[in-house]
């Protein structure tokens, strides 16, 4: 039997679980829509535990791209209850308010400069250490400092301070400053702090929200060029059609978000025809426009100081986990690993454009191979990037069916000057090794390179991303140039809206997770306002 709600939200990930949180709250009924499980792993909630988060997630592989030379590369998306905020990294950034200002300026996206975000930054924000005008304090989502900071990362600071970097502490971009510091983190009494468990767990009770898991969302239902319900299939099973009565709302993230629209007839004409799906609303902008964060690894042994991965083997790993359970979730394992970190102005331009992060075990490759696990010396990295590309790639279809995966062309490195910048950017990375604090603890500071050319090409060939794709489904004032308008309701559909990354008309400098959920919290207070409009 066909169900009925006020709103039908795809993707209980970050936004997803903002938005229908907040529908509910204002006393609307809401069917939330999740691919993947519940939350309910013990390793989720344990931040040092996001080393298993790949079970979790949609993994995802761009195309090899000949022109710049860069390989395939994974990309792990969170398919689990709280999406991204699940398996993430834990790190509390918003961005510049250059970032912002530019959305408004540049994109033309008027009413999303730094000053009219800043409101939902703070909305969001439940910050335990920090205060004042640009932070929250009574907001859903906790922001706290590490119970836990590992001798490595410590060693990396007092080495940044040696080279003349200030402390900062505030990393989460509140202040426009470069520096370096301990990253804010989404963490809550040493437990993870994702958007399922500060959000959703504050109505999952209430008789208003049905969550159902497992659910893939297998097109938008469109009857007279308005959105009215979803279809959806449970585990594989049968198909069940949902319908609702005020709005769709697709939070399903970078990847999902422009499939789910290309597969519902909405997007580039001649490539739904390639698929026989029938066109319901030309948009030559879905899927495009994609872009992600780059980063290289720099590896050093530190012989004598016994990395992180040591607390996860053996009778150590077994001590840490009773102390996490026994004694309210402290200890090592309480840390989320990327304790710490730093901005910085490769350019002398004012402007914070290269972000790195401190990792306290020994992490890349050695001699063209991944390292064993049983191999991998002790020792830490230092993973460094430019946080500004230009290089768009896009999302395509791989079939016109719900379980073809996508074709993403990444294009990584394929604009001029973003290789040029990733080079300046492991320079500086290679520099705090040569700083008191890092030399005398550290050897093999690898790899070596002789020139710029040696360094371009490892760059090409080893850089990672480290899992911010937006901008699919970019938001705009024209249907020419965007998907979504200016109050993130889809071009030529009515009563459907995107509210996740992939709207952002450009990626902001750092981690993603709090603009994202900046946009679900703004997107959530459009849709009740134009609920009492309608």
């Amino acid at each position: 039997m066909t169900k009925t709600y006020d709103y039908i939200v795809v993707g209980g990930g970050s936004s997803g679980c903002v938005v229908a949180t907040r529908l509910v709250e204002a006393g609307f009924e809401v069917l939330l829509l999740e691919a993947g499980p519940v939350d309910k792993d013990i390793y989720i909630h344990m931040p040092a535990g996001m080393r298993n988060a790949q079970k979790y997630s949609w993994n995802y592989m761009s195309e090899a791209n000949p022109g710049s030379g860069v390989p395939p590369i994974h990309i792990h998306q969170g398919r689990v209850l709280g999406g991204g905020s699940s398996v993430n990294g834990m790190v509390y950034v918003r961005g510049s308010a250059h970032d912002y200002d530019d959305w408004d300026r540049i994109y033309g996206c008027t009413g999303w400069s730094h000053n009219d975000v800043l409101p939902y930054f703070i909305r969001s924000e439940g910050n335990e250490v920090v205060s004042g005008p640009k932070h929250g304090t009574d907001g859903n989502l906790w922001v706290s400092e590490h119970r836990y900071r590992h001798p490595l990362t410590m060693a990396y600071l007092r080495a940044a301070q040696e080279l003349g970097y200030p402390y900062i502490t505030d990393m989460s971009g509140a202040t426009e400053q470069e520096g370096v510091g301990f990253w804010q983190c989404t963490i809550h009494e040493g437990k993870r702090g994702s958007t399922a468990r500060a959000y959703l767990q504050r109505v999952i009770k209430s008789d208003l929200l049905t969550v159902v898991t497992g659910a893939t969302a297998r097109k938008v239902q469109i009857e007279n060029g308005r959105a009215c319900g979803v279809r959806y299939a449970r585990n594989g099973n049968s198909v069940t059609d949902a319908v609702a009565t005020r709005e769709v709302i697709l939070t399903a993230g970078a990847f999902e978000t422009p499939k789910l629209l290309m597969l519902s007839g909405i997007g580039p004409a001649q490539h739904l025809n390639e698929f026989g799906i029938g066109t319901i609303a030309d948009s030559p902008q879905v899927g495009k426009n994609f872009q992600d964060h780059l980063m290289v690894s720099i590896t050093a042994e530190t012989p004598g100081i016994p990395s992180f991965l040591r607390e996860g083997e053996g009778l150590r790993k077994i001590a840490n986990g009773l102390e996490w359970l026994t004694f309210n979730h402290d200890g090592v394992v309480s840390s989320n690993v990327l304790e710490g970190g730093g901005y910085f102005d490769i350019n002398d331009d004012g402007r914070i454009d290269t972000q790195l992060f401190v990792f306290p075990f020994y992490e890349g490759k050695r001699d063209g191979n991944w390292t064993k696990a049983d191999q991998i010396p002790d020792g830490m990295a230092l993973k460094v990037g430019h946080v500004y590309p230009e290089s768009r790639g896009e999302v395509l279809l791989g079939g016109p069916r719900p379980d073809d995966k996508i074709r993403l062309k990444g294009n990584y490195l394929s604009a001029d000057g973003d290789l040029d910048l990733q080079v300046k950017a492991f320079k500086l990375g290679l520099k705090f090794f040569d700083a008191p604090s890092l030399k005398k603890i550290t050897r093999n500071v690898a790899p070596k390179f002789s020139d710029d050319h040696e360094i371009a090409d490892y760059v090409r060939k080893n850089c990672t991303t480290i899992f911010h794709p937006t901008s699919t489904c970019r938001m705009g004032n024209s249907p020419q140039s965007s998907v979504v308008d200016l109050t993130l309701r889809v071009w030529g559909i009515a009563n459907l809206r995107i509210a996740d990354a992939s709207v952002m008309p450009h990626i902001v400098s750092g981690n993603t997770n709090a603009p994202t959920i900046m946009i679900a919290e703004r997107a959530a207070e459009m849709i009740i306002h134009a609920s009492s409009h309608s």
